[in-house]
Parts: C-alpha cells; structure tokens; sequence
C-alpha cells in the first residue's frame, strides 16, 4: 500500500479520518492526498456566468488555504509522511473516484459520525456510494475511533474467494501494524455449525498458505443475524479494525437483499474496511 487517498470537507469527521489515515501512512511509508471537493450551485441560468466563476475562484482559495492548515498539523505531528493536496470542481463521489482511479489510489479513507448498535445512525450517503462503487478497499472512520495504529483486526468472512486474496492485504497490513487477525463466520443456523467448521478450516488452510502469517486465527458463531453476531463479535474481542467485502448488486437485490458491508456500516463503532469483490464465486454462500 503505496497511496491513500482522504477526501475532506474540514468537518470534525473528516478531520478524524485524515489523522487516522496519517498514523497508516507513517506506520506503512505510504504517501497521503488530502482531497476538498467543491459543488458550486449550478443551474441553467448561470452555467456560464461570470460569477459563477468567480465564485469558484473564491471558494477554491478558502479550500486551499484550509487545506495547508490541515497539512502543516499532519507536518507537525506526524512528520515524515509524505502529503500531496488536491482541489476538485463538482459532484462528490465522482470527483473521489475519478481522483481515486487517476491516482492509482490504494485505499481511500473516509470519516463518518458512526453509531451504537441502538442508536442506528445511517452511514452518510456518499461514503456509501464510495464503498459501493470504489475499484480500491475504502476504510470508514467514525469520529469515536481512537487514532493509533490497529492491533486487533476482525475479517469476517462468507468463503468467498476473493477473500483470500484480501486476507494478503490485512496479513501485510497486520505485520506493520504489529497485529493479530481473527477470520469469523457467522451462520445462523446452529445445526450448520458442524458443516460451517470443515468449511472454515479449509478456508483457514487456504489463507495460511496464501499469507504464511503467523498471528492468524478463526472463529465460528452462531447468531440469530449476521449483523448481531458480528456486533457480538466485536464487544467481546476488543477489536480496533474490522474487514468485510462487498459486492454489487443490480436494483431489485439492493430492494431486497442490501450490502452486509453497507449495513454493518450504520452499527460499527470502529473502522470498517470495506474490500471490493472481483470474482463472485463462492465456496459456499450464507
């Protein structure tokens, strides 16, 4: 992981994602962009009026100039990290992936308010559309997250394949950080528990020959839903990260069957890496 990409509104929550990807930037050498995107309020009366682009001058030196600001603390408290700042013109989560692919970006890391399992606040709107649409893992922030280098990771896993490939990502990651893994499962069935072990014991082989790491290991449970098992998971375990995947879905599964990863999302209470799922194939599906 070479580049991190962290868009930025100057919010309290952006500004906790900004210092959380500088703390994996200085832990793993890598280079961070900070990204400001600016909306101008466009219509078909003044697309092309001069104010409007004198307005977006304007805007554009209040965002650079709050942009220097926020370098300089990354300068000051986390020195040695190389940091690039780019100003984008239109909507969003366009501009964030156009950057993000332009960039060749590793991870893009982005803040959000989170939530309690009982206070149910909704991941904002554009950090989902990120996780959904981003070739790159995405890595959410709540603005509760303690700023250190993780030493705990959850990777909860359905056995999908790509999973696999993943686990090489958080092995590598884990061993800068100086972390441990569990890979869980949840299923909800306890009679299946039997079936789900030989599955998780040879996805666990898989995984160990694939990343030859050594802090590494792999828990079944069973819960009435996935999201209350994986809540159950991290009150117990202590976690600093948790991992998922996610996959895209045409319009009637996304009525009728959303994203784990984007659900889980509204509940987490710390990091969420969300991985991108190339190959749909399973070795079995839950």
């Amino acid at each position: 992981m070479k580049k991190i990409l962290v868009p930025t509104d100057f919010s309290e929550n952006a500004g906790q994602a900004v210092e959380f990807a500088a703390v994996i930037a200085q832990a793993w050498s890598a280079s961070l962009t900070l990204l400001s995107v600016y909306t101008p309020a466009v219509s078909r009366y003044n697309l092309i009026s001069p104010l409007l682009v004198d307005e977006v001058a304007q805007a554009k030196s209040e965002i650079q100039e709050k942009l220097q600001l926020t370098v300089n603390t990354i300068k000051e408290i986390y020195p040695g990290v190389n940091h690039h700042t780019y100003i984008g013109t239109g909507e969003i989560v366009e501009e964030i992936l156009r950057v993000a692919k332009a960039e060749d970006t590793d991870l893009i890391v982005m803040g959000t308010k989170g939530a309690s399992s009982i206070e149910k606040v909704l991941l904002g709107s554009n950090a989902a559309d990120i996780i959904e649409k981003a070739e790159c893992p995405v890595l959410v922030v709540p603005f509760t997250t303690e700023i250190k280098v993780p030493n705990k990771i959850i990777f909860a896993t359905d056995y999908v394949h790509s999973d696999i490939e993943d686990s090489r990502l958080l092995t590598s990651m884990a061993q800068v950080f100086g972390a441990t893994i569990t890979v869980v499962h949840i299923t909800k069935n306890e009679e299946e528990t039997e079936e789900e072990l030989k599955l998780i014991e040879k996805f666990a082989s898989d995984v160990k020959a694939a990343t030859n790491f050594p802090h590494i290991n792999f828990e079944i449970l069973s819960d009435n839903t996935v999201i209350m098992g994986l809540d159950t998971i991290l009150e117990n375990a202590g976690a600093d990260l948790i991992a998922l995947s996610t996959r895209k879905r045409n319009v009637f599964e996304k009525l009728y069957n959303p994203s784990l990863t984007k659900k889980f999302a509204q509940y987490t209470r710390i990091p969420l890496l969300a991985f991108k799922v190339h190959n749909e194939s399973k070795k079995k599906g839950v």
